[in-house]
């Protein structure tokens, strides 16, 4: 994934009630047309999702982060010798009922 998108999906994921369109280019500092290409392909991603909205009498889209994990760079750090899904996650969440670590402790190759 690329920085751009990386700093897009976070912004997201921070925003509880979901980020409008049109705050996250301005935050981001790229025009909207950019902001549009990379919410397209998150939406293809299913990373996030959008709806319809109006703000000030103006139409824009909610984008909401779904929770479908692809690789993210927080999910490739290491501790010790192991893969630590937990280490970096900006998830606030409690690991006895997170998805993404009971799916990685689920895929674990346990070797005698």
């Amino acid at each position: 994934m690329e920085e751009i998108e990386e700093q897009t999906l976070n912004l997201i994921r921070r925003s509880k009630d979901g980020a409008l369109q049109s705050q996250i280019w301005k935050e981001l500092g790229i025009n909207s047309r950019q902001c549009s290409r990379i919410i397209r392909k998150l939406l293809d991603e299913g990373r996030v999702k959008r709806e319809s909205v109006v703000t000030g009498g103006v139409r824009t889209y909610r984008i909401s982060y779904c929770g479908k994990a692809g690789v993210s760079k927080y999910e490739l750090l290491i501790s010790g010798n192991v893969l630590d899904p937990c280490a970096g996650c900006i998830d606030d969440c409690n690991p006895s009922r997170c998805t993404r670590l009971n799916m990685w402790i689920m895929g674990l190759d346990v070797k005698s």
